[in-house]
């Protein structure tokens, strides 16, 4: 097998490097990124990195990323979402598999609507596969079953690092998407319908395994309200929702780059020069490489998934967590999101996903028991479950 990560040196594609270079399957990873200056450290921190070959691209230039990603299998893309549909056209090009970790709702539903160019190439695409979403699509699925109907489905991301300070930024994923997330409005389905709130709101106060501990968490726009609606359908689904916990440092830092204007793409010119602030803090982000390192091994992160309705005439709730942490190499956060994105890679060359062609979301085209089965092998996963049915 060969593969080409995409974004290959950046916040994320680090835990699907590491998976991908342990599997005796996988003969070459093409690593491709527009900067290169990341992949020495990177590539110390995994085994077997002699599989990766570093490789310098632009998704802009789709001729010249076609002549280097030439042969490959599969694309699995962990540049920013933005740049989701020029992967995808790099795909079909390359007569590839192609999968990605989230299109952040809007680029989501514009990618599901090219399934007939995957049909007619007799590839597949699966839009979202990491940690959320991908394993939350996955966690719904399973859980959905038990259920004859579904008042409330609500996925939870909560976190704990404790290097993370007020003064030193250091960023979990892209601070693009961070930023997105952090402003924009998120849709939700709230009683039967679809509606968009502000970023944050519907707060709660939940109550996650120490070191978390108790966290405040709300609203934000997120792939998954994007396909589970629909998937859930015949679930006669009411309400569905992303919420996310930063934590204190972060969410500080982050409403000081809001307030400051950096979540803005509205040009400012700067010596004669137009540029966008987001643009300009990402780049910043990406020299920063000391400073945007989280401490892997004593970081921890929960995913939740929380279900309730009716089961055979009697109420019934049903919560599954995916608990990740750091293997002293690499973070959790790097790990959950990886990981997931390179077995379902590996899945698709081996046509072992419930479909063969098109384009789809994880509940679709994968089974989650054949995910959960390997992730539950690995020491940086584990799954608990509760059902409760009250009387």
């Amino acid at each position: 097998m060969k593969i080409a990560v995409l974004g290959g040196f950046g916040a994320m594609a680090e835990g699907a490097l590491y998976y991908l270079a342990q599997n005796p399957k996988v003969a070459s990873i093409l690593a491709a990124d527009i900067n290169l200056k990341k992949a020495p450290p990177i590539l110390r921190a995994i085994p077997q990195s002699k599989k990766i070959k570093p490789v310098q691209l632009d998704l802009l230039n789709l001729k010249s990323a076609r002549s280097a990603l030439a042969g490959v299998d599969c694309i699995l893309n962990s540049s920013w979402y933005e740049l989701n549909l020029n992967a995808m056209d790099l795909s079909l090009d390359l007569n590839a598999h192609y999968i990605d970790l989230g299109g952040l709702y809007h680029m989501t539903l514009r990618q599901l609507e090219r399934s007939r160019e995957f049909k007619r190439k007799k590839r597949l695409a699966i839009l979202g596969m990491g940690s959320a979403p991908g394993l939350s699509n996955l966690m719904t699925a399973h859980l959905a079953k038990d259920f004859d109907s579904i008042d409330t489905l609500g996925i939870y991301d909560a976190s704990f690092d404790p290097a993370l300070d007020e003064n030193k930024l250091i960023v979990p994923f892209s601070i693009k998407t961070l930023l997105d997330e952090h402003r924009q409005r998120a849709p939700i389905l709230l009683n039967g319908k679809f509606v968009n709130v502000p970023a944050h709101s519907l707060a709660e106060e939940i109550d996650f395994k120490k070191p978390i501990g108790r966290m405040r968490v709300g609203t934000v726009i997120h792939s998954e309200t994007a396909t589970l609606p629909n998937f859930l359908k015949s679930k006669k689904v009411k309400n569905l929702f992303f919420k996310i916990g930063y934590p204190p440092a972060l969410k500080t830092q982050l409403e000081i780059l809001e307030a400051a204007g950096f979540s803005s793409d509205k040009p400012v010119r700067l010596n004669g020069q137009a540029i966008s602030p987001k643009s300009f803090l990402a780049a910043m982000a990406q020299q920063n490489t000391t400073n945007l390192s989280p401490s892997p091994g004593r970081d921890f992160e929960i995913l939740r998934v929380k279900a309730s309705g009716t089961s055979k005439g009697r109420r019934l709730e049903r919560i599954l967590d995916c608990e990740m942490t750091g293997n002293g190499r690499i973070s959790a956060g790097t790990l959950g999101v990886g990981i997931p994105a390179a077995l379902a890679a590996l899945m698709m060359i081996e046509g072992n996903t419930l479909m063969s062609s098109g384009v789809a979301s994880p509940e679709k085209a994968l089974s989650p028991g054949l995910i959960f089965k390997e992730l539950k092998g690995l020491k940086s996963f584990n799954f608990v479950e509760t059902r409760t049915e009250p009387v």
